[in-house]
């Protein structure tokens, strides 16, 4: 089946997709353009612009179907019906990690300062009726605030502050620490355990 007949079967929009992501991989995100895409896959103009009006809304689709590659990750680790609640914690954020750690580029692209403005649209218009990762979360911590094997006043804050936690690893690795990618797995570990006891009863 050649290029033309695929892309007549509706499958245009997620090789661009996918062709995006391979593209911020490899080379960043500065590289990449309508354009690109076009002449990358062999494909018109036209053909390009039926499924994106411009380079900010490309930037706009990459992020949300990033993101959602990003729960795919996590909710399934917060949706566990077996193991603790504490097993299940360090299980998101050791999943957290593993994703940040394969996807740098695409990490910065969803939680860097530089698409702000358009991240923060695409999560407006997002379903708000979607599960996602930080409202599973928050209902892990008051899991384990019922359970009485947490001590927690405000389950948001408390949610911020590990997303912040993991986050702040995740970067150091990025940023070539070589400190933390020697280590980054004990680190994780140092790091739970110590917040854990600032709030298991």
């Amino acid at each position: 089946m050649n290029k033309s007949s695929k892309y007549h079967h509706g499958n245009l929009k997620e090789e661009m997709l996918q062709l995006s992501l391979e593209t911020i991989s490899k080379e960043g995100i500065e590289v990449l353009t309508l354009k690109f895409l076009g002449d990358k896959l062999g494909t018109s103009r036209s053909a390009i612009y039926r499924h994106f009006s411009s380079k900010h809304d490309l930037i706009q689709n990459v992020i949300a179907y990033g993101f959602n590659l990003f729960e795919e990750a996590l909710i399934p680790t917060l949706n566990k019906t077996n193991g603790t609640v504490l097993e299940r914690l360090y299980s998101m954020g050791d999943s957290y990690l593993n994703f940040a750690i394969k996807n740098q580029n695409l990490y910065r692209v969803l939680f860097g300062e530089k698409y702000q403005d358009i991240r923060e649209t695409t999560c407006t218009l997002a379903n708000e009726n979607i599960e996602d990762s930080f409202t599973l979360l928050i209902m892990l911590l008051e899991e384990g605030k019922e359970k009485e094997i947490l001590k927690i006043e405000n389950s948001f804050l408390q949610a911020q502050t590990i997303h912040a936690l993991i986050h702040g690893i995740a970067i150091l690795y990025i940023d070539g620490h070589i400190n933390i990618k020697k280590n980054i797995k004990e680190l994780y570990k140092i790091s739970f355990d110590s917040l854990i006891n600032g709030i298991k009863k």
